[in-house]
């Protein structure tokens, strides 16, 4: 019973872990790919500002 207990909690631990790593990883390509369209934007502003 006691070692039953012990798999599913490391079993639940496991896919948490995961869960949050994943989470993790798409919050960070959010916020990576919105600073990047930022940067993008501002080049482009200046490229036309230097043009006139």
């Amino acid at each position: 019973m006691r070692r039953k207990l012990l798999v599913v909690l490391l079993a639940l631990g496991t896919v948490g872990g995961y869960a949050a790593g994943f989470h993790s990883m798409k919050r960070c390509h959010q916020d990576r790919r919105a600073s990047f369209e930022q940067h993008v934007a501002r080049v482009c502003a200046e490229a036309a500002r230097a043009e006139k």
